[in-house]
């Protein structure tokens, strides 16, 4: 009998309870952050299809020596460039890190092309760059707005403590 109770479960199962789940608070920015996003998606693959079509023309062109046909200010220029693409990529998870290294890579990217003698656009590339720093600008005003909108909680949340004592 012993045996019988031991080897049988006697105990009720508990019913399925749902879990608590933490309300996550509404972010109203995230749309800047989703457009953001979505147009350094545009801009990094726009960029990595001309830049890979450029190298293999370049290659097929030079008989195979593709960076010796390029100016030492144009490679200084291109991995700017691609530091500030990077930065595009980073502010997928840390918005003002990403918008900080791509808006300033950027502006350096333009200010190394004025004192490039071989560019057909010089001064009037802004435009061009105001356009690829979209996305970093963005970045930097959700950082900014997240930022004061956590301090603006944290300060409500004081003085809500202070005012139940």
């Amino acid at each position: 009998m012993i045996l019988l109770k031991n080897s049988i479960n006697l105990k009720k199962k508990p019913i399925h309870e749902p879990k608590s789940y933490k309300m996550k608070k509404r972010d109203p920015y995230n749309w800047m952050k989703w457009i953001a996003r979505v147009i350094s998606i545009i801009l990094v693959t726009f960029t990595l299809f001309m830049v890979i079509g450029e190298f293999v023309e370049g290659q097929n062109r030079n008989a195979g020596q593709l960076l010796t046909s390029f100016p030492p200010l144009i490679m200084v220029i291109f991995f700017v460039w691609g530091i500030a693409l990077a930065g595009l990529i980073v502010g997928f998870w840390k918005e003002g890190v990403g918008g900080l290294i791509s808006f300033g890579s950027f502006m350096l990217v333009y200010i190394l092309n004025l004192f490039n003698k071989e560019a057909s656009m010089r001064g009037s590339a802004i435009g061009l760059f105001l356009i690829f720093s979209i996305p970093a600008i963005l970045y930097l005003i959700y950082w900014k707005l997240r930022k004061d909108d956590s301090k603006m909680s944290g300060v409500k949340m004081k003085k809500d403590a202070g005012l139940s004592q």
